[in-house]
């Protein structure tokens, strides 16, 4: 088997009505790129990201897509070459990857920084959607527990908060502040609350609170940051984010008993693509993020939302278990 030929499509998903103008405004991920991938069998495999080169398409004419098992291939590539490998062998996607330890994957919802109005919408959206969790972006220009009191005011309890700074909190002083203020609110964890590669500043903030602490994977050393005990959790995040990598990242992590979450922005595909890498990570057990619920409607089909308390189900059909939806794509081409 061999790949033939590789299809680019360019498209615009819209976000839905509540933050259509606001996301426009700040220009945030309003182009992605659905790739067909097709073989000389007749099977084609799909996947969405970041737009690549003809020089690197190119690539992979010519190449078998089994090649590629371990992951080696640009994100979109590979989740179209996963799919094609499930296709050809009649087997989920996650059944390639490792063996299988969970049955559902749970997904969290994701905020810029907005006005306390803006986020309350949104959680309430978020919550009607099926949504258990929310990631909020915390900024010095805004009063962090204004927005938080105005998001617990309109969801229930069970809607929990995840507060990602990333790193404008700045000191370990400023950051026990912050969470002296949200210590009463239902909060998951503190996102990157000071420069990652401060570990003493972090080693002092875990001195002082039990509030838990995630940084991003790599930055420092994972060792180092184990050793000092400077987090309780790892974000597994790349813009190009191959499996051999993240599942690499989740078996340190899971030696260290911490546990991970998986965040890779994109669309239904890419949705459809994380919960088969959570599926076989047994430490995998923080809402994922992909930012695809943001959008008025999903490019694939069946939709990867709703959400049943916050969890999708892993599909088990052979490759990724969703095809392209033709109509919504017919309406996002650019």
């Amino acid at each position: 088997m061999k790949v033939t030929q590789i299809d680019v499509m360019k498209v615009k998903v819209p976000y839905h009505e509540g933050i259509y103008e606001l996301m426009a405004r700040r220009n945030l991920y309003q182009i992605d790129y659905v790739y067909r991938v097709h073989t000389d069998v007749g099977i084609v495999g799909i996947g969405d990201g970041a737009l690549q080169t003809s020089a690197v398409a190119q690539h992979y004419i010519g190449r078998n897509p089994f090649e590629f098992i371990n992951g080696w291939a640009p994100t979109p590539l590979q989740q179209a070459f996963y799919d094609i490998m499930g296709k050809a062998l009649g087997v989920p996607v996650h059944q390639l990857l490792g063996e299988k330890v969970h049955n559902k994957t749970q997904f969290g919802y994701w905020s810029i920084d907005m006005t306390p109005e803006e986020w309350a919408a949104e959680a309430q959206h978020a919550y009607s959607l099926g949504y258990r969790l929310h990631k909020i972006k915390a900024r010095p220009w805004f009063e962090v527990l204004e927005q938080v009191e105005a998001i617990t005011a309109v969801v229930p309890d069970d809607y929990r908060l995840r507060v990602d700074a990333n790193d404008s909190f700045e000191t370990p002083g400023r950051t026990l502040e912050v969470v002296r203020q949200l210590q009463d609110y239902n909060i998951e964890s503190f996102e990157t609350p000071i420069p990652q590669a401060d570990v003493a500043g972090y080693t002092e903030i875990k001195r002082h609170t039990d509030m838990p602490i995630t940084i991003h994977f790599g930055n420092p050393d994972p060792i180092e940051a184990i050793r000092a005990n400077m987090n309780d959790s790892f974000i597994i995040a790349y813009p190009d984010s191959r499996a051999a990598n993240a599942i690499q990242e989740a078996v340190i992590s899971n030696a260290a008993h911490l546990p991970v979450w998986i965040q890779i922005v994109g669309l239904g595909i890419t949705t459809c693509y994380v919960m088969h890498l959570a599926a076989v990570m047994p430490n995998a057990t923080m809402p994922a993020i992909t930012l695809n619920a943001l959008r008025a409607f999903d490019v694939v089909t069946p939709s990867t939302i709703p959400l049943v308390d916050g969890y999708a189900t892993v599909p088990d059909k052979p490759g990724l278990g969703v095809e392209l939806d033709e109509d919504a794509l017919d309406n996002c081409r650019v």
